[in-house]
C-alpha cells in the first residue's frame, strides 16, 4: 500500500514534523476571465463569478441560504445597476459590452485552502502508519434537498506506532444528469474539508478547479490539509459540497483518485501514500432539482383531550390550546403561505386566536368564525423540512375576563396553502382536522390521572365462573375558583364494556378522597374511584373499563361533565367468564 520518497532529509529523523498552518484565510486576487454571455437562465461556475463581482460592487446581496450559481431576477437587477455605472444599454443580459467592462476593473478575490489551528506530529523520530476505512457517514443519499455544505465523503484514519499528519487527499468526482457527464463544477460552488465540526480547508470552485485525466474522469487533490491523527486513535476526515441552482437532478459518485489517493507524513518525515480509490471507497449521491415538494395534514399523534379552564372575572384568560395538527413534507422543504381554521363556540367567544409551531408563535389573529393564519411565508418556523416527519403545530385561544360560565369553543383546520421550492404554491392534502371542545368557567375542577387504570377479576366460584370484576381508576382533582364539595359515590359513573362493545354494564362505585372532604380552592388532592360489577350485569367475554361521566360542584357552580374522559378506561382488559 505504501511507497517512499526517495529522498528524506537526514535532519527530521531527529526533530518532530510540524504542520505549517495559515493564521488565517490565504487570499489570491486574480481577474475572472469570462468567455460567455450570461442571462436569467443561465447557471455554472461563470455565474459564480459574476454575483461574486456584483457583490464586491454592493449591488447584489444574495438572500439567507440560497447558493450562488443561478442567473435570476436578483442577478439581472445587480446586472442593470452595474451598467448604469458604466454608462451601458440597462438591459440585464450580461453580454459582451459588459463583459469588456467587467474585465476593465474585475478584481475577484479567491479563498484557497484555509487551516485554522497549528497542529505537530509528537512521535519524533517514529513512522507511523496509517489504517484507512471508508467511514460510515455520510452515507449515500438517493434524496439530497439541500445545497450548502451536504456532507459527500468520509475517510476513517486510524494512526498506529506513532503520530500521522494526513496532507493531501485526491478525489475522483463524477456528476451526470442521467443522460451525460459533466464538468463537477457545474454542479459545485464549494469544497470543504472538516475535522469533526471544525473546517481545515475551503475550496472555491471554479470550471478549471477539476482536471481531467486521459481516460476523462475529473479529479482534484485536497492539498495542505495538515489532518493529524495521533497514534491509537481513530479519526474522519468529512468533505462536503455546496451546490449551484439544479435545472435537473445530478448524480455525483466521489472517491478515492488513484493507488496514491491519500499522502500522509509520519513524525521521521517519511512521506507515506494510501490507496483509497477501490469500490469499498465509493460515495453516491443523488442531488434533487428544487420544485418538489409534497405537504400532507393530518391529525396529532397526541390530540388534546377536553378540559376545564377558569376565568376570573377580572383577568384575560390566555393560551387556552383549542387545538392541534400535524403538517408532513416530503420530496423538498415546503414553506407555508395560509393556515385556514374554523372555530365552534357556545356563550363566550374567544377575543385572539394564536398559531404556534412548537414555541415559536406563527401569527396571532383578532377572533373570527374562520380565520385565516396568513402571510406566514415572511415568519421564523415557516418552513416544513423536506424529511417526511410529522411536525406538530397549535391553535391557542385568549378569552375575555367576563366570560360566561359554561362557554366552550373548538376548532377545525380545514386546509393549509404552501409555497414549493420553485415558488408555486398549493394546498395541503389530508383531510381538515378536528378537535374537541375546550371549556370555560368561573369556577371548575381540573382532573388528571395519577396512574394507570387497573381491571382485575375478584375470583371465582366452584364452577369456575368468575365472581366479580374491579376496576381502579387513580386521579388527582384540582379545584379552581371557588371550594370543591367532594365527590359522592353517585357523582361518578362507571361503565364495564365487553370488547366487541355488546354488552356494557353500570358498575358500583367507591370514591376515596384524602383527605376525606372537600376540596380547598386552588388545592389538589389524590381521589381514587372504585368500580365493582359482580357476575349479575356480565356475560362472559373480555371486559374493560371506564368513566362515563362526572358530576361536581365547585363554589356555585354545579356540571355532569361528560367529556374529557377518553383516557381514562383501562388499557387492557379481563376475561370474565360467566
Amino acid at each position: 500500500m505504501k511507497k517512499y520518497f526517495a529522498a528524506v532529509l537526514t535532519l527530521a529523523l531527529a526533530l518532530s514534523v510540524v504542520a505549517p498552518v495559515a493564521a488565517s484565510a490565504q487570499t489570491v486576487s486574480t481577474a475572472y476571465t469570462f468567455t460567455m454571455n450570461l442571462k436569467v437562465g443561465s447557471r455554472g461556475a461563470d455565474v459564480v463569478a459574476l454575483q461574486s463581482f456584483l457583490e464586491s460592487k454592493g449591488l447584489l446581496t444574495m438572500p439567507a441560504g440560497v447558493a450562488k450559481g443561478s442567473f435570476g431576477p436578483l442577478t439581472r437587477t445587480a446586472v442593470r445597476a452595474y451598467q448604469a455605472t458604466k454608462g451601458l444599454p440597462q438591459t440585464g443580459f450580461f453580454g459582451p459590452m459588459t463583459r469588456a467592462a467587467v474585465a476593465a476593473d474585475a478584481v475577484v478575490t479567491t479563498n484557497t485552502t484555509t487551516t485554522n489551528t497549528t497542529t505537530t506530529v509528537t512521535t519524533s523520530g517514529v513512522e507511523g502508519t496509517l489504517d484507512t476505512r471508508l467511514a460510515s457517514t455520510p452515507a449515500d443519499n438517493s434524496n439530497v434537498k439541500t445545497q450548502n455544505d451536504v456532507p459527500v465523503y468520509g475517510i476513517e484514519f486510524k494512526a498506529r506506532i506513532a503520530d500521522v499528519s494526513v496532507q493531501t487527499l485526491d478525489l475522483k468526482v463524477a456528476v451526470s444528469d442521467g443522460s451525460s457527464s459533466e464538468n463537477p463544477a457545474t454542479l459545485i460552488n464549494t469544497i470543504k474539508v472538516w475535522d469533526g465540526s471544525n473546517v481545515i480547508a475551503t475550496i472555491p470552485v471554479t470550471m478549471s478547479t477539476f482536471t481531467k485525466d486521459q481516460n476523462q474522469v475529473y479529479y482534484y487533490r485536497l492539498s495542505g490539509l495538515n489532518f493529524v491523527v495521533a497514534k491509537d486513535v481513530t479519526k474522519v476526515l468529512t468533505v462536503s459540497f455546496s451546490t449551484n441552482g439544479l435545472d435537473n437532478d445530478r448524480t455525483v459518485t466521489v472517491q478515492g483518485y488513484g493507488s496514491s489517493s491519500v499522502r500522509a507524513v509520519s513524525g521521521n518525515g517519511v512521506s507515506s501514500f494510501y490507496d483509497v480509490s477501490g469500490s469499498g471507497y465509493t460515495r453516491t449521491h443523488t442531488f434533487k432539482k428544487p420544485g418538489t415538494s409534497t405537504l400532507t395534514l393530518s391529525g396529532a399523534s397526541n390530540p388534546i383531550r377536553s378540559m376545564n379552564y377558569r376565568v376570573n372575572g377580572s383577568d384575560v384568560l390566555q393560551n387556552v390550546t383549542l387545538g392541534t395538527f400535524n403538517l408532513k413534507s416530503t420530496s423538498g422543504d415546503s414553506k407555508l403561505m395560509t393556515v385556514y381554521a374554523t372555530t365552534t363556540t357556545s356563550g363566550t367567544a374567544p377575543t385572539t386566536l394564536y398559531l404556534y409551531q412548537g414555541s415559536t408563535l406563527l401569527k396571532s389573529k383578532s377572533y373570527a368564525s374562520t380565520v385565516a393564519f396568513d402571510n406566514l411565508d415572511s415568519t421564523a418556523g415557516a418552513v416544513v423540512p423536506g424529511n417526511d416527519t410529522n411536525v406538530t403545530y397549535t391553535i391557542k385561544a385568549d378569552f375575555p375576563s367576563n366570560t360566561t360560565s359554561g362557554s366552550y369553543a373548538s376548532v377545525v383546520v380545514g386546509n393549509v396553502v404552501y409555497e414549493k421550492p420553485n415558488g408555486t404554491t398549493a394546498t395541503a392534502s389530508g383531510s381538515s382536522v378536528s378537535n374537541v371542545a375546550q371549556y370555560v368557567y368561573t369556577a371548575a375542577p381540573v382532573f388528571a390521572l395519577a396512574g394507570t387504570p387497573t381491571i382485575t377479576i375478584d375470583g371465582t366460584n366452584q364452577q369456575g365462573s368468575s365472581t366479580a370484576a374491579t376496576a381502579r381508576f387513580p386521579l388527582n382533582v384540582t379545584a379552581l375558583g371557588g371550594t370543591m364539595t367532594k365527590l359522592a359515590n353517585t357523582s361518578v359513573v362507571v361503565k364495564f364494556a365487553r370488547s366487541d362493545y355488546a354488552a356494557t354494564t353500570t358498575a358500583s362505585v367507591l370514591v376515596s378522597t384524602i383527605p376525606d372532604n372537600n376540596i380547598a380552592d386552588g388545592t389538589t388532592v389524590p381521589v381514587t374511584v372504585t368500580a365493582t360489577a359482580s357476575s349479575t350485569g356480565l356475560t362472559s367475554g373480555i371486559y374493560s373499563a371506564y368513566i362515563e361521566s362526572v358530576a361536581w360542584t365547585v363554589g356555585s357552580v354545579s356540571v355532569t361533565q361528560t367529556y374529557g374522559w377518553d383516557d381514562y378506561k383501562t388499557p387492557t382488559g379481563v376475561n370474565f367468564i360467566k
